[in-house]
Formats: structure tokens, C-alpha cells, sequence
């Protein structure tokens, strides 16, 4: 009877081994396959460019009423973006009457003119960059 029970615990040994390794295998199976489709449906990742605008002006001391170009360069801005004016007020950065958009070749060109005598410093925005500060000064 003694033989009898250490081959039946035996026989539980392997049988319990195999159900094991029929597990394991199982579980490695599934990871593969998980690997191999998610490896299909990965996209590459595109590089994260950032936003910037350049501006310069052509004149930065003008009579009254002149007409002053501001441009520049873009990056990371679509063609056809709009690019706002502002000038600062006291504290405050308010939109100026003028507007142009972003060119294929991701420029842009727009003039200004002020009936404010001094010092005006404008800058320009475009999907929420913000570029440097510009100082004209517009002379009576």
C-alpha cells in the first residue's frame, strides 16, 4: 500500500507540474501576442516642436501717423494662423487695429501706424505665443 500512495502522490506531482507549465506557457502566449499586435498599432511619435515668433520693425523712430512694418518668423505655427497686434497700455497688453496671418513659409508682415506721441511698444500673438517686444517712438 506504501507504493501505492507515493506513486499516486507522484503521479499529483507531475500532473500538477504540467498544469503548471501548460500555464506558464499559456500566460507567455498571451504576452507575445499582446507585444506582437500592440507593435502594430504603434505610432511613431512625432517630435514636439516649439511655438516662437521673431518680430522686427523697419523704423523705431517715425513721425506721427508713419506706417511701421512688424514681421517676422514663425515656428511650430500653422500657415494661415492669425497673428494679432497688441500695444502696451499702462499695465496692461491691449489688441491694436491690426492683423495679418501666418504665410506657407511661416512669416508674416503687418503695419502699424500711432497718433500716440512717444515711446509705443507693441508685440504680436498667435496661437498663445507671444513674441518679443518691438520700442517705436512716434515724434510730433
Amino acid at each position: 500500500m506504501r507504493n501505492r500512495s507515493q506513486l499516486v502522490r507522484r503521479v499529483v506531482a507531475v500532473v500538477g507540474g504540467l498544469g503548471l507549465a501548460a500555464g506558464a506557457v499559456g500566460v507567455a502566449g498571451a504576452l507575445q501576442a499582446n507585444a506582437s499586435t500592440t507593435g502594430q498599432n504603434t505610432v511613431a511619435a512625432q517630435p514636439v516642436v516649439a511655438k516662437k515668433i521673431t518680430i522686427a520693425t523697419n523704423g523705431t523712430y517715425v513721425p506721427l501717423w508713419a506706417k511701421v512694418t512688424l514681421s517676422g518668423k514663425t515656428t511650430g505655427i500653422k500657415a494661415n494662423s492669425v497673428v494679432q497686434v497688441q500695444r502696451l497700455e499702462g499695465t496692461k497688453w491691449v489688441n491694436f487695429p491690426a492683423t495679418t496671418k501666418v504665410t506657407s513659409k511661416a512669416t508674416y508682415a503687418v503695419k502699424v501706424a500711432s497718433g500716440r506721441a512717444g515711446v509705443n511698444k507693441f508685440r504680436v500673438v498667435s496661437s498663445s505665443t507671444i513674441s518679443p517686444v518691438v520700442s517705436i517712438t512716434f515724434a510730433k
